[in-house]
Parts: structure tokens; C-alpha cells; sequence
């Protein structure tokens, strides 16, 4: 079975059947835009799309809290941590080995323990942990951003927004103690469950957490996608590949076409609304310094407008079942060269990206899926 891939927790908890591009962050529901101020250094603005609570460095917020989490390979930004809401309902496929979720300790909680579900239709486990406890004798306060004026803010375990107003932030929860958790989720059939975890925190309490699983036969968000009128992707198996119902070049494989043009239709399962489509076209400048030549992305303002957080497109809202027309834009000659070389690519096929945001009804949050349709060059 071919990978959607769903923009939301990470790379690892992704479960759906479209071509992977890449996870935007450890939520997509968080987004990071940004702009250089009058003397020219960048300020980095977050705000969540679901809640629109926004922060930005340019008002005097800056992340204080940045663990490195070995489990996804990225550091873990405590302005973006702060701003994401909390996971009350999964829908996951039944049947299916790929239903995860990344869970990651708040700065009050030392560590999570005890993932079980309420019915035995439901198996849970926990298949990477990584925990770190910290050594230090005097544990220093741990918080997620400061203000201009040094205040500290922290998320608990309840999700509330704590400032802590005292000198050298003592009341804040002490210790750099870290916890990170891949949890899979696996159901034969269908049903509705309740998960519960522990939260062991940092004063030697422990609190209990709940959230809502729902198994379903196709538990992805995006049920099919189509180019002229033949699939980019489906998010069902079948026992034999027909290359009539696909997207397909002679000679290049699946996703391929000669076409310039087609009609393009997203089909929703239930639970999941489409919000919109757009369509991305590569976005590449040439400039010159003392000795090189550089072939390169147009500079982004928005990490929603980056592809595998380096390729800059140009995207344009188009309408669901409306006809598209292929990017032409050849991306072989991205690079540095010396201007003494002389050089010349050609890929064999351009790349037009799919943008496609939904929002999840279930647990009340807007997400990303991303995938490609190549045009062939010969």
C-alpha cells in the first residue's frame, strides 16, 4: 500500500495513504511565519489556526525551552509546545500497524507511564521512549517562553498557561527532566475506546490523562485523490495494481503523466472537512556573488510554503473538481556552482505539489496532507 502522509504529530504519526513530502512540525496546527525587523535580524511569529492565539518575537515573546528529542530528531520549540492544543479524540484505520501518535512531557511532567485502553478491542503500546532525568544537584526553573519584560510562561499537564512573576522564575517546575513517547494504536474493528496514561510530575504527584480513540475500516482523513479523473491516491489496498485507474506514464511509473493539464478532486471520509486545495509550483531565483553562481528557492516567509523545509512554491487556491494546469519549472539545476563552470540539467520530469488543508471534526483541528503529480520531460 502506497503512504498518505498526514501533516500532524510527526513524521512517525502519520497514518494515512498519500506520497509522503514531509512532517512542517511537531503540529501543524501551529504555524511559524516570520519577517526581519529595520535592523534586518528575523523575528519568528507563531499562532495556532484552530484557537488563533498567536505569539511573536517581534512583540518581545522568545522561546526559553528547546529540547532536542531524539525520538523525531528535532528540537522541540517552547513557544510552538505552548500554543498546541491538546489531543482529546484519534481516529485511527482498523487492521492497520502505522496508528501513532507522539506524546511528549510538559514542563511539569517528568514522565509518562501506563498508556492502556478500557476495552481489550483496543491494544496500546508504547513502541520508542526516550527519557531523560536530570542530574543536577539544584534544579534550575523550566519554562516554555519569556515576555520582554523576563516573565517566564509554562503549559502545564492541563494545558493552562502558568506566568510565573518572581525573581529568577523559582516558582516555575524545577529540573530539565524530558520524556518523549511513540504510542501505537491497534484495533481488528471498529469501535469507540478511551485511552488513560500517567503523568508523573516533577513534585512527585502523578495526574491522569484521557483521550478518545475511534477505529474505523478507512480511518484516514483523505478517502481519494484524482487527476483527471484517475487516481493520485486511495487510501484502501487492492489485491492487484491496474495501472487504467492511475496515474501512469509509460516508462516513468505511478503519479506520472504526459498530460499538461486535468481536473483535479479531493474526496473527504466522514469526520474530516476539506477546507481547501492549492496547488504548488516550484519558486527558483538565480543570483551571483564574487566567485559563484547560485541556482536557489525564493526566500520563504512561512514554513506552510516550504516543502521539505527547503523547496519555495508559489500556491494558488484552486477549486475542488476544477482543472489544473502542471508546473513546467525544472528543479535540476538547484544549486552552488563556480562561475567558472559551465553546466547544464534536465530532470525527466517537473514537480507539481498538492496542498491539501483539512480539519479533523473529531478533535477540532486544521491539518496538512501534501503530495506530488510529475510531468514528464523527454
Amino acid at each position: 500500500m502506497r503512504k498518505i502522509s498526514k501533516l500532524s504529530a510527526t513524521a512517525l504519526a502519520m497514518a494515512l495513504s498519500i506520497t509522503l513530502i514531509a512532517p512542517l512540525s511537531a503540529n501543524a496546527q501551529v504555524i511559524r511565519t516570520w519577517e526581519n525587523d529595520d535592523k534586518g535580524f528575523q523575528k519568528d511569529t507563531y499562532t495556532n489556526e484552530d484557537t488563533k492565539k498567536s505569539l511573536s518575537e517581534k512583540d518581545g515573546f522568545y522561546t526559553a525551552r528547546r529540547n532536542y528529542d531524539p525520538l523525531t530528531g528535532e528540537t522541540i520549540d517552547g513557544i510552538r509546545f505552548a500554543l498546541e492544543s491538546e489531543l482529546k479524540t484519534k481516529t485511527i484505520a482498523t487492521k492497520s500497524y502505522n496508528e501513532t501518535e507522539l506524546f511528549v512531557t510538559s514542563a511539569d511532567t517528568a514522565k509518562l507511564e501506563n498508556f492502556k485502553s478500557n476495552k481489550k478491542g483496543l491494544k496500546v503500546k508504547v513502541i520508542s521512549k526516550y527519557e531523560y532525568t536530570d542530574p543536577s544537584e539544584i534544579k534550575a526553573p523550566f519554562y516554555d517562553y519569556v515576555d520582554k519584560e523576563e516573565h517566564a510562561y509554562y503549559k502545564n499537564i492541563n494545558g493552562e498557561i502558568i506566568q510565573d512573576g518572581s525573581e529568577d522564575h523559582k516558582s516555575c517546575p524545577k529540573g530539565a527532566d524530558f520524556g518523549s513517547y511513540i504510542v501505537r494504536f491497534y484495533a481488528k474493528k471498529a469501535g469507540t475506546y478511551k485511552v488513560s496514561y500517567d503523568a508523573k510530575l516533577k513534585d512527585g504527584t502523578t495526574v491522569k490523562k484521557k483521550f478518545k480513540v475511534i477505529a474505523k475500516e478507512d480511518g484516514a482523513a483523505i478517502k481519494s485523490v484524482t487527476f483527471g479523473g484517475q487516481l493520485l491516491d486511495v487510501t484502501v489496498d487492492t489485491d492487484s495494481f491496474d495501472k487504467s485507474d492511475r496515474v501512469w506514464a509509460k516508462g516513468y511509473g505511478i503519479n506520472t503523466t504526459s498530460k499538461k493539464s486535468g481536473k483535479i478532486r479531493v474526496t473527504m471520509n466522514k469526520d474530516f472537512k476539506l477546507k481547501k486545495i492549492e496547488i504548488g509550483t516550484p519558486s527558483i531565483q538565480k543570483t551571483e556573488d564574487i566567485d559563484r553562481k547560485i541556482v536557489g528557492y525564493t526566500p520563504a516567509n512561512s514554513e506552510v510554503d516550504m516543502v521539505d523545509g527547503e523547496i519555495t512554491c508559489t500556491w494558488k487556491k484552486v477549486k475542488n473538481g476544477k482543472k489544473i494546469k502542471l508546473s513546467e519549472v525544472d528543479e535540476a539545476e538547484v544549486g552552488v556552482y563556480s562561475k567558472d563552470t559551465t553546466f547544464s540539467k534536465k530532470s525527466t520530469a517537473t514537480i507539481t505539489y498538492i496542498r491539501i488543508t483539512y480539519y479533523d471534526k473529531k478533535n477540532k483541528e486544521t491539518k496538512r496532507a501534501y503530495l506530488t503529480i510529475e510531468k514528464t520531460q523527454k
